[in-house]
C-alpha cells in the first residue's frame, strides 16, 4: 500500500489510542486525588468518569497525534501537501466532532454525589484549614468518636464528640454536632500527594485544562467561533510539522516541536483574555473582534506553511551532511 494510502488509517489509530489512554490517565488521577478513600477503581467508575475525560483529552490527544504522524511523515516524505491536508482534515473532523460529541456525552451521565468517606478515613488525621480532625469510625455521613485539634485554642486544645454529622459540598467538607460544632472547608488530603504532578507537569496540566474550557465556552457560546478555533489550532500544529526539518538533527528538531506546540497552548488564552479586548475597542466588527485569537493562530500556521514550502528541504533527515 502507498504512504498516502496508509497515513489517513495510521492517524485514525493513533488518534483513537491517544484518547482512550490520556482519558484513563486522567480518570485514574482523579480517582487518586479525589476517591480512592471511598469507591473502588473498577468498570464503574470508568463508566461513569469517561465521557467527560474524553471532552477534556481532546485537545492535547489531537495535538499529540499530529506530532506523532510528523514523525513517520519526515522519515517517509511525499507529496507535502497532500501529507498536510491529510492530517489536517483527519485532525479537525476528529477534535470538531470529539468535542461536540463527548459534551452532550458527558452532560448525560449523572455524578456521583460526594460522601464525607472520600475525605475522612477511619483513625486518621485530617487538616481542614486551622483544625485538625480525626473520627473513630464513618459511616454514611455520621461521623462517630470525632477528636477536634485546634492548636490557635489555649489548652486544652481539643474536644471529643461521640457523633457528628457531615456532608460534602462542591468538594468542600462540612461537619456538625449537636452541641453547636460547626466546620466547612477544602480538607487538606495527605495521599493526594501520591497523585500530584510535578511542577512541570502541573503547569502543562493547568494550561491545557484553561484552554480546554475556552473552547468549551466557545461551543456553548458560538459554534461559528468555536469552528473557527479548532481549524487554527490543528492548521498551526499541523504547519508546525515543518520543524521537524528544520535542521539536520532529528533530536534537536524535535525539542523545537515540542517547545513550539507548549506554547500554543497558552498562546490561544493569551490572545482572547488579554489582548481581544483590547483589539474589539479598535475595531468596529463584532465578529471580527471574536475571531481575532482565532486569525492569529491561522496566520502563523500561514507563515510556517511558507517557510517550509521556500526554505526547508522534504526529505531532511534522508539528506547527507556536507563534509
Amino acid at each position: 500500500m502507498k504512504e498516502p494510502l496508509k497515513v489517513p488509517f495510521i492517524l485514525i489509530l493513533i488518534l483513537v489510542c491517544a484518547t482512550f489512554v490520556l482519558a484513563l490517565l486522567g480518570i485514574f488521577g482523579t480517582w487518586g486525588i479525589a476517591d480512592s478513600s471511598s469507591r473502588a477503581f473498577g468498570w464503574s467508575y470508568i463508566m461513569q468518569k469517561l465521557p467527560r475525560s474524553l471532552f477534556d483529552v481532546m485537545i492535547p490527544a489531537v495535538v499529540l497525534s499530529i506530532v506523532l504522524i510528523g514523525f513517520r511523515l519526515a522519515a517517509r516524505p511525499f507529496s507535502r501537501f497532500l501529507g498536510l491536508l491529510i492530517v489536517l482534515v483527519i485532525s479537525y473532523a476528529a477534535l470538531v466532532n470529539g468535542m461536540i460529541g463527548f459534551r452532550s456525552l458527558s452532560a448525560s451521565v449523572r455524578p456521583a454525589p460526594g460522601v464525607p468517606a472520600q475525605y475522612v478515613r477511619p483513625a486518621t488525621f485530617v487538616r481542614i484549614g486551622g483544625v485538625v480532625l480525626n473520627a473513630a469510625a464513618v459511616n454514611g455521613t455520621e461521623l462517630r468518636g470525632v477528636l477536634v485539634f485546634d492548636p490557635a485554642r489555649p489548652a486544652p486544645r481539643f474536644d471529643v464528640y461521640g457523633v457528628a454529622r457531615a456532608s460534602v459540598q462542591a468538594g468542600s467538607l462540612k461537619l456538625s454536632t449537636a452541641s453547636g460544632l460547626s466546620l466547612t472547608g477544602a480538607p487538606d488530603l495527605a495521599w493526594t500527594n501520591v497523585f500530584a504532578a510535578d511542577p512541570i507537569t502541573g503547569a502543562f496540566l493547568r494550561d491545557v485544562a484553561t484552554v480546554t474550557t475556552d473552547y468549551q465556552t466557545l461551543l456553548a457560546r458560538s459554534r461559528a467561533q468555536f469552528f473557527a478555533a479548532c481549524f487554527s489550532l490543528v492548521l498551526l500544529c499541523t504547519a508546525s510539522l515543518a520543524l521537524l526539518r528544520i535542521t539536520r538533527w532529528p533530536l534537536v528538531n524535535i525539542m523545537i516541536l515540542i517547545i513550539a506546540v507548549r506554547g500554543y497552548f497558552s498562546l490561544y488564552h493569551l490572545l482572547a483574555v488579554q489582548l481581544a479586548p483590547k483589539v474589539s475597542g479598535i475595531i468596529t466588527d463584532a465578529m471580527v473582534a471574536r475571531l481575532f485569537p482565532s486569525g492569529v493562530l491561522a496566520a502563523l500556521g500561514v507563515i510556517l506553511l511558507l517557510i517550509d514550502v521556500l526554505f526547508i528541504p522534504a526529505d531532511r533527515w534522508k539528506e547527507p551532511d556536507a563534509t
